[in-house]
């Protein structure tokens, strides 16, 4: 499964997955807004899914919004397109975010780095990467 570096590792009994979505221009501050708003029955569907953890982050210049989520293994996230307050959701958000034939483009992205604390708090690393913070700074000194 995929998550990027400053994230955390997912528990036991989950998977993390990444992906990107694109939004379309002049676009950011109604999809913040919207997200703000999330609807009960929403959220509610999100979770009985098995989702666990849902973080979403825009690179501005781009517009790539980058999606991360922790869920359970036993997730049912696949049935979602049939419940009725994810097909509003995704009618009420299509007009925020490229579409590829009717649905929003998106791309799922592959791990290239995790550093994870182990019990007893020895740090392990695992595959090759930099890390960034959210705001895009540089705070390991990595970046050229």
């Amino acid at each position: 499964m995929t998550h990027g570096a400053a994230t955390p590792e997912p528990p036991h009994g989950s998977e993390s997955v990444a992906f990107c979505l694109r939004l379309r221009a002049g676009q950011a501050a109604e999809y913040q807004r919207r997200h703000d708003a999330l609807w009960p029955d929403m959220r509610q569907a999100l979770l009985d899914a098995g989702l666990l953890h849902y973080e979403i982050y825009l690179e501005p210049e781009s517009l790539l919004l980058f999606a991360f989520m922790i869920r359970r293994r036993d997730h049912t996230m696949h049935l979602l397109p049939g419940h009725p307050a994810w097909q509003r959701w995704q009618a009420h958000m299509s007009d925020l975010l490229v579409q590829d034939h009717g649905v929003p483009w998106r791309v799922s992205l592959e791990r290239m780095f995790r550093l994870e604390v182990e019990a007893g708090g020895d740090a392990q690393q695992q595959l090759g990467g930099r890390a960034m913070d959210a705001a895009g700074g540089d705070p390991l000194g990595c970046a050229q």
